[in-house]
């Protein structure tokens, strides 16, 4: 559950970062983030 954790956080940072740079060409990449970290938090969700 420990690397769930720290992978939902690094996403976390990751689109934070991206966001605030303002880096409209990635807003693909930043929307497919986004889904994975969706997946994962529901995944994490069904473990507890």
């Amino acid at each position: 559950m420990e690397n769930i954790d720290k992978t939902i956080d690094a996403i976390c940072v990751w689109i934070k970062k991206e966001l605030e740079a303002g880096k409209s060409n990635r807003n693909h990449e930043i929307s497919k983030m986004a889904e994975a970290l969706a997946e994962l938090v529901s995944a994490r969700r069904e473990k507890l």
